[in-house]
């Protein structure tokens, strides 16, 4: 009892943390903000997504914002997969105990965590690259690259690539055009 008792707060407290994020309690001792996690908000939006995967093409809304403090970045999307309905969740944010971006990916298709990430901006800022350890199309582990380009402030596009003995495939690719 007493161990439901202590995952209860401490949910609590991670939903509290969580939703604060006014400009008080960055004055009232919250930690600073780094400054790799303002370059999270270039993705921060609502976009509209024309998805290539498997040589068909799809539709999709994608809305990104940061919350949890302002230091997480929280991704979703919706639109169809395969012809049906999809939704996903990404997370994204700074670890500075890595020194490299982290994130995971959640969706519609029924399966675990899809992705787990590590990944870095371009020197430039135009591009963010993530290797990610996730299932292959087959189910078995497998290792993605994801590359983010940002050709513009209006304008972006995602694409996986599974590696795979050295060689890269290109799985899937989106572009994003941002709503005014």
């Amino acid at each position: 009892m007493q161990f439901f008792f202590l995952i209860a707060t401490l949910l609590t407290a991670f939903v509290v943390l969580c939703s604060a994020s006014s400009p008080s309690q960055q004055e009232a001792g919250a930690p600073p903000m780094p400054p790799e996690v303002k370059r999270l908000e270039c993705w921060v939006g609502t976009w509209d997504a024309e998805v290539s995967m498997m040589g068909q093409t799809s539709k999709g809304t994608e809305t990104c914002r940061m919350e949890c403090g302002g230091f997480w970045l929280i991704t979703e999307h919706s639109g169809s997969f395969m012809g049906q309905p999809f939704q996903g969740k990404g997370f994204t944010g700074w670890d500075a105990t890595k020194s490299a971006y982290v994130g995971t990916w959640i969706d519609s298709t029924g399966g675990p965590m899809s992705a787990y990430s590590n990944g870095q901006f371009s020197k430039d800022g135009k591009s963010f690259t993530a290797l990610v350890d996730g299932p292959g199309m087959d189910g078995k582990p497998a290792r993605f690259e994801y590359l983010s380009s940002f050709p513009d402030a209006r304008t972006r596009t995602f694409e996986i690539y599974q590696v795979e003995g050295g060689k890269k495939e290109l799985q899937m690719s989106i572009r994003y055009s941002k709503r005014k």
